[in-house]
């Protein structure tokens, strides 16, 4: 049987002729992306995670985007059975608060499913693209049933939806760069001493502004716009 180099030096036997499967390339191709991240997957080191020669992996995958398609598709499974489901009687701006962060906390615990269903938009097939937003096309319904006119509900979801987006990503991108801005280093960037409010504010608060509490502060403001809005509309009408 032939043999494969471990990566401590050793021996270890290569996987069997046909005992690999699609479901275990795309099992190893996440290990292999939360390891070294998704721009630096590829089918050669894929093969060499999964202990295969890479023409097996071929035979499933003819490219890298085919093999990003099926991990997506896997992502939006793992994130439809995150997200909690709408209960009777509940309000508008329960249902949004409770879907967002569960939405931002599945993100920010798998930064792989956040590159691949956040940033890498084109890897979508027609079904993933199709349960994502069956759950917007839910919360729209809720909303107005609630009294929201269909193009404020449209306006306010997007609203939220970017917002928690973008506190993700940008969370992402500053952990990525070991920013100082996300902890007590930011006291050590810069001289405070010609900026009081500031130097006083960083005594509480990181300053990138991604944290939950900072999450929550915006996501609230955001609602109670909407509640304005949906005042405004009962005046008018």
């Amino acid at each position: 049987m032939p043999k494969a180099q471990s990566t401590d030096g050793g021996q270890r036997t290569r996987r069997l002729r046909g005992s690999l499967s699609a479901e275990d390339i795309i099992k190893g191709a996440f290990e292999v992306a939360e390891g070294i991240s998704l721009d630096k997957l590829s089918m050669p080191e894929l093969a060499r995670h999964l202990n295969v020669g890479v023409t097996s992996i071929y035979w499933y995958f003819r490219k890298k985007e085919e093999l990003l398609n099926a991990m997506t598709d896997v992502s939006v499974d793992r994130w439809v059975h995150a997200m909690p489901p709408l209960t009777p009687g509940e309000t508008w701006q329960q249902a949004l608060r409770d879907h967002f962060a569960a939405s931002r906390e599945f993100f920010r615990a798998d930064a792989t499913a956040l590159d691949l269903m956040q940033i890498r938009t084109s890897t979508y097939s027609r079904d993933a693209t199709r349960r994502i937003f069956e759950f917007e096309e839910a919360l729209l319904a809720l909303m107005i049933a609630q009294g929201f006119t269909p193009d404020n509900a449209f306006h306010a979801y997007n609203a939220i939806s970017v917002y928690t987006r973008g506190n993700v990503i940008h969370d992402r991108i500053l952990r990525l760069s070991n920013t100082p801005t996300l902890d007590s280093r930011s006291r050590r960037i810069a001289d405070w001493k010609s900026m009081p409010i500031l130097e006083a504010l960083l005594a509480q608060y990181p300053l990138a502004g991604t944290s939950d509490e900072d999450y929550a502060f915006g996501v609230g403001r955001l609602i109670c716009g909407f509640e304005v809005l949906l005042a405004e509309q009962d005046e008018r009408a």
